[in-house]
C-alpha cells in the first residue's frame, strides 16, 4: 500500500508527523509520500513559499527516521491551484491499476469534500483515509453521506486487497495543533518546542517566519 499524504504544511509539525505514523500502521503502508500543494482552490495562499515548505519537509523527513518516508514536490513546480484529483490521477498512471493506493485527510477536509474538484471521482483513483481532527464533529452533509454509504468500510485491514474505492475512518491521535494555530502562536512568541520538529523550530527562527499575524482570509 502506498498512502500519500497532501497538504499545505505550512508549516509541518508534529501533529502531521504523528497523523502519518498512525496512518501507514494501521493500513500496513510500504511507502508514505509527503505532498506539498502549490496552492489551495480554498485557501488564499501559504504564508511561507513553495521552497520554505518544502525545506522544512526535507528537515522533518531527516529527522522522523522513517526510511519509508519521502517526498514528492513535483505539484510546487506546477501551476496552481493544487486538485488532489490530479494528484490522485498522477499516482494511479505511476503504479499501475492493481496496486493498492490511499490518500490521507482530516475529517475536516472531508466535511469541504464537495467543494474539492471532482471530488466523487477521488475513490475511482485511490482510497481515502480519513484522521480524527480535535473539535471537529460537525455533522455530514446529505450528499456526502449518500456517497459514502457504498464506499465507507468498518476498517483498514480490508484495503490490502482492493487498489482503490473505499473511504476509512482511522482512530488517529488527536494532537491539539493547527497550521493555524502554531502560525499565531509563532507571531506572538508563544511557546512552540513541543509541535515542532526542532530541525523544522531552527529554520523557521533562520528565515523568521510567521513572525507577523497574518490576515484571517489567508488561513
Amino acid at each position: 500500500m502506498i498512502l500519500l499524504y497532501g497538504g499545505s504544511f505550512d508549516p509541518v509539525h508534529r501533529g502531521h508527523v504523528d497523523t502519518a505514523r498512525a496512518a501507514a500502521s494501521a493500513v500496513q503502508a510500504s511507502q508514505v509520500v509527503w505532498i506539498p500543494a502549490a496552492l489551495s482552490p480554498l485557501k488564499a495562499g501559504s504564508v511561507a513559499s513553495a521552497d520554505q515548505r518544502r525545506e522544512m519537509l526535507q528537515r522533518m523527513l531527516l529527522e522522523a527516521g522513517e526510511p519509508r518516508w519521502q517526498l514528492d514536490d513535483s505539484e510546487l513546480a506546477a501551476p496552481p491551484p493544487s486538485y488532489t484529483i490530479n494528484t490522485l490521477r498522477r499516482w494511479r498512471a505511476q503504479i499501475g491499476p492493481s496496486a493498492p493506493l490511499a490518500f490521507l485527510m482530516g475529517r475536516d477536509s472531508l466535511l469541504q469534500l464537495p467543494r474539492w474538484q471532482d471530488w466523487q471521482k477521488l475513490t475511482d483513483y485511490a482510497h481515502l483515509l480519513i484522521a480524527r481532527r480535535p473539535g471537529c464533529n460537525e455533522a455530514l452533509t446529505e450528499p456526502l453521506k449518500s456517497w459514502l454509504e457504498n464506499r465507507q468500510l468498518g476498517g483498514p485491514e480490508l484495503l490490502q486487497s482492493r487498489p482503490f474505492g473505499s473511504v476509512v475512518l482511522l482512530e488517529t491521535p488527536l494532537r491539539p495543533i493547527s497550521s493555524t494555530d502554531l502560525r499565531a502562536s509563532l507571531a506572538d512568541q508563544r511557546q512552540t518546542e513541543d509541535w515542532l520538529m526542532p530541525g523544522v523550530r531552527d529554520y523557521i527562527d533562520q528565515h523568521g517566519l510567521y513572525r507577523e499575524p497574518e490576515n484571517p482570509a489567508s488561513s
